[in-house]
């Protein structure tokens, strides 16, 4: 199979944030590490896949098959041993007990694996389109494996109907399947790794299937006012003081993908918070600039990787990020779903210092 092999000739810029302090130059290094990656489709045989995604072979987790499960010092987070345990426990119990439901799909047909254990909007633009990509040109030989819980994500299915010939096998909620012959685009080493192609391909894949009307320079705030967590709680008061700069309020669980496609292209100066919805910056209007509000915490966390500011140095952007007071939850799991209380003077003065 020839097929679309990934590796970054593509470099990213970096640049310093627009409004760069001294005591931040630690958070802001260049990261190479993704001109190291190669990424390629692996044609296995007779494997077992997890109802997450993990692929097992001969009792070992594969290579490619999930993040985060490299031996480096990307990311402080290995998940290799989780995974394998988890993946084998369940292997051996589909197959010498009864306990765990299984689906044994057809020898004669070949699959394609798009997912790994971790999904959102992030993971759906940043791995599974790029990897479906990657085959692109062979999916009429190809069954994708379809997890049901998929079926009420808007953006799958949305993004899916541009394939009009992919066939798809739905695997119900929960179940394992042994395959025999199974098609692995492999996933990048780590969730906040920028890979250069993957944007690149992803937004041009849009922009070549679908018709966008892009004739605006807009001033948008993206509000999470309608999510549970990571929220603005002075949000009142902040949306009174973007309004006297003209910027817009928008939420993006309303919208079609195509609708937030369309808004980013469309979109000159972005103020947003760190979050899932921030994958759409792969679509922003290149040389715009973006307010990143953040949880102060991140100025101590070393695992924390800036990547969405990487997204706007590859599109050739301004980025200017505000660190933000958080409203401490001990109850969430994760200082990334605090709430957080923006500072209005400091925004004022990044809106008028570096927004146009």
């Amino acid at each position: 199979m020839q097929t679309k092999k990934f590796q970054s000739t593509h470099q990213i810029t970096y640049k310093d944030p627009l409004n760069f302090k001294e005591e931040w130059s630690h958070l802001f290094r260049p990261d190479s590490a993704y001109l190291n990656v190669k990424l390629e489709v692996r044609e296995l045989k007779n494997v077992f896949v997890n109802h997450y995604g993990l692929v097992i072979k001969n009792g070992l987790l594969v290579k490619g098959c999930a993040p985060n499960i490299g031996h480096n010092k990307y990311d402080d987070d290995n998940f290799y041993f989780r995974h394998w345990r988890k993946g084998i426990e369940q292997m051996l119990v589909c197959k010498f007990g009864k306990s765990l439901p299984y689906k044994k799909l057809d020898d004669n047909r070949k699959y394609l694996i798009i997912h790994s254990p971790w999904f959102s909007y992030y993971f759906w633009l940043t791995e599974c389109l790029p990897r479906l990509l990657m085959v692109e040109d062979y999916l009429e030989d190809l069954i994708l494996i379809y997890p049901e819980g998929w079926k009420k994500n808007r953006y799958v299915n949305e993004t899916l109907s541009l394939f009009p010939k992919l066939k798809i096998e739905i695997i119900p909620n929960d179940y394992h399947i042994f395959v025999k012959n199974l098609v692995m685009p492999e996933v990048k080493p780590w969730t906040p790794m920028v890979i250069p192609e993957h944007v690149f391909s992803v937004r041009n894949f849009f922009k070549e299937k679908k018709q966008f009307t892009i004739n605006q320079d807009l001033n948008i705030y993206i509000s999470r006012d309608d999510a549970k967590y990571k929220k603005i709680q002075n949000e009142t008061e902040f949306v009174h003081v973007i309004n006297q700069f003209n910027f817009e309020k928008v939420t993006m669980s309303d919208k079609s993908i195509f609708e937030q496609i369309e808004l980013m292209q469309n979109t000159k100066n972005l103020i947003a918070i760190t979050g899932a919805s921030m994958a759409n910056l792969i679509f922003l209007k290149e040389g715009s600039t973006l307010i990143d509000l953040t949880n102060e915490m991140y100025l101590y966390d070393r695992k924390y990787k800036f990547h969405f500011k990487k997204i706007v140095d590859l599109l050739n952007g301004n980025y200017i990020v505000q660190f933000s007071k958080p409203v401490v939850d001990r109850n969430l799991p994760d200082i990334a779903m605090y709430d957080i209380q923006v500072n209005l003077d400091d925004l004022v003065k990044n809106i008028q210092s570096y927004i146009s």
